[in-house]
């Protein structure tokens, strides 16, 4: 399929083109390679072929985080203070954090798996941060697009885990804390949350299911949630795809997701 282990599997129409050739009318994408890539589902969809999970639309809106802030914010779940879109430059980055204040987090727009993200603690690591954001945002991502939230400090880590069909339902399957990190990437899920309140259970709950309904989503997903130290609960971001995490909200509900 491939020259090396790997292009064979980031080849949308390739992998349509085989799928169609052995009959196969259904692809479901895991986690990693095209799990998020907006152009295999869309291509499945010009093919006839069903992919598992979200159509393209929604993969691309969801994976931009400026968009994704936005309907959020349209569909009343909270998120963090920050830009209302991306930075037009080191000005009015500069400008924005006197505005939300110190400290601030400077993310990629197309990021995710803990790159392209800096905290900044006052104007001097803004300036020195910058351009490596940007720089590690066009490695990793091909896009340079850079926007700012306010930095939640020592805030718990909770994602969502929901499923939703084509008819406008949707339903969430508990959470799991995945606060334990290493450079912003998670070391340990623990399911159900024990740093939540039968009350805060319930309210994330409902926020990622109104979240998933705004968005019209499709198949399976995880909304992910900051809990600040007031007990407030802050949108992040929505993964449109299964996660490999996913197997520990299986043990702990009995549901096969995939």
């Amino acid at each position: 399929m491939g020259s090396d282990p790997l292009s064979g599997y980031l080849n949308p129409q390739q992998l349509v083109n085989i799928a169609k050739s052995v009959g196969c009318d259904g692809l479901h994408p895991g986690y990693g390679f095209l799990s998020e890539n907006p152009l295999l589902a869309e291509i499945c969809a010009q093919q006839g072929i069903t992919f598992v999970g979200p159509d393209a639309e929604v993969i691309s809106k969801m994976g931009d985080k400026t968009a994704a802030r936005k309907s959020m914010t349209e569909a009343n779940v909270p998120i963090t203070p920050g830009s209302d879109g991306n930075l037009s430059g080191l000005d009015d980055a500069i400008n924005k954090a006197k505005e939300i204040t110190y400290p601030v987090m400077l993310k990629a727009t197309s990021g995710g798996g803990g790159r392209g993200i800096r905290r900044c603690d006052n104007e001097q690591e803004l300036r020195q941060n910058y351009d490596r954001v940007i720089s590690e945002a066009t490695k990793a991502f091909g896009s340079a697009d850079v926007f700012m939230e306010k930095c939640i400090v020592n805030p718990k880590h909770i994602e969502v885990q929901i499923l939703a069909d084509s008819l406008g339902h949707a339903v969430h399957l508990y959470e799991r804390d995945c606060s334990i990190q290493r450079r912003n990437q998670k070391l340990i899920e623990i399911a159900p949350s024990p740093q939540l309140s039968q009350e805060q259970r319930e309210m994330i709950g409902e926020l990622a299911v109104r979240a998933a309904k705004a968005v019209n989503y499709q198949n399976a997903g995880t909304v992910e949630f900051l809990l600040d130290s007031d007990g407030s609960f802050y949108f992040m971001e929505m993964n449109t795809r299964v996660q490999v995490e996913h197997t520990i909200t299986e043990e702990i509900t009995g549901v096969d997701i995939v």
